[in-house]
């Protein structure tokens, strides 16, 4: 229970800072404590209950800092949220071998440690219900994020592009983000005269296939579905299906993916439903390579809608549910290559008819972030 909270979270203290009228340059510890100057690093804002707030009897408390967070790093294994509620071994969030790299980085040898993962005005959020009611404060969820993040976080490892059953990454995972695939090719289609369509074990039952590749066309998810994020939610069902993700805890469902095949021009509209685990490479950017606003990370008692720092709004915002909740607006795929065969009845792609594809290794490799032979370091 909190006893006493103001809108002053801090007193906002002097920042020493040196300028060069005509240059800037770095200086170390002992030049920085030989130079004076003034500046406001930190911001606070309140959002009361109420109005344009659409939780119940909730205000927020935010601190920020009008700084710019560079970084580089590795994590073996990045778990929260794990027991409880959740199980014996269960968590919220359960990833193995995260790095968070510059945009720049990539599968090339070394090409990661030298870049940064860039957020912008970092803040903190605290979620307090009854903040009016001295009595009655209570903590019920705190947020972390930046206005403004740029980067990669690759994930797992994918040591054969063309075996699935290799590839780690992710467990599972509580989180909210709209994907955009830019661009890719599926090298391996068979474009069966007579037989059926999908992935092995279907196949060309009768008469011959014809093998061909195709090209994948831009898919940006919210555009396909009104606007709404994925929502990846690890306390709902078990299993990898057919239909919509919310129904699955570690998988991810794109509808309506197309791609044109290079043989007589067919047109394949693909459903690609993915283990999470076969997912290697997400670029935090907007598609052109430029920030992506509002990456947070939240934990709470019970699902709150936090305001978007960007805008200032609540409009369009999806509820973060209990536990440890991760939020991205955007994660842009590139350079997706399926190597899986992958067969498709030619009259059926010809008439518009849909294949469904499941578990397919996308070819995706995680950026090297280590200098020298390391694989993960």
């Amino acid at each position: 229970m909190i006893k006493k909270i103001t809108k002053q979270l801090i007193a906002i203290a002097p920042l020493v800072i040196a300028v060069n009228a005509w240059a800037l340059e770095d200086l170390d510890n002992e030049n920085l404590s030989e130079v004076y100057g003034q500046a406001s690093l930190f911001t606070t804002d309140y959002i009361a209950p109420g109005g344009s707030n659409p939780n119940t009897n909730i205000g927020f408390y935010r601190l920020g800092l009008d700084v710019e967070i560079a970084m580089n790093a590795n994590i073996k294994k990045f778990q929260v949220g794990c027991g409880g509620v959740n199980g014996a071994g269960v968590c919220d969030i359960d990833i193995d071998n995260v790095r968070l790299t510059g945009v720049a980085a990539s599968s090339a040898s070394d090409s990661g440690p030298a870049t940064d993962f860039i957020l912008t005005r970092p803040f903190f959020d605290f979620a307090i219900r009854n903040p009016d009611i001295a009595s009655q404060r209570e903590v019920v969820g705190i947020r972390f994020g930046a206005a403004q993040a740029l980067g990669r976080m690759s994930l797992g490892e994918n040591p054969d592009p063309a075996n699935s059953a290799d590839d780690t990454g992710i467990n599972s995972i509580s989180a909210d983000m709209n994907a955009v695939i830019t661009d890719g090719t599926i090298n391996n289609v068979t474009a069966c005269v007579f037989g059926t369509t999908g992935t092995p074990p279907s196949g060309c039952v009768l008469g011959f296939g014809l093998d061909t590749n195709a090209t994948l066309s831009y898919y940006d998810y919210a555009a396909e579905h009104g606007g709404n994020s994925i929502i990846l939610q690890r306390s709902a069902v078990n299993g990898c299906g057919s239909t919509d993700h919310p129904t699955a805890t570690n998988c991810i469902f794109f509808d309506g993916i197309q791609a044109q095949a290079a043989l007589f021009g067919l047109q394949l509209t693909s459903n690609l439903t993915e283990n999470l685990k076969y997912i290697h490479d997400l670029s935090i950017d907007d598609g052109s390579g430029n920030p992506v606003n509002d990456l947070s990370m939240s934990v709470q008692k019970e699902a709150i809608r936090w305001q978007k720092v960007s805008t200032g709004n609540f409009t369009g915002v999806v509820p973060a549910q209990r536990g440890w909740w991760l939020s991205i607006p955007q994660v842009t795929v590139r350079g997706l290559s399926i190597d899986d065969p992958v067969y498709a009845n030619a009259l059926d792609a010809l008439a518009g008819a849909t294949v469904v594809l499941r578990d397919l290794d996308l070819g995706q490799l995680p950026a090297d972030n280590c200098y020298g032979s390391l694989s993960f370091c």
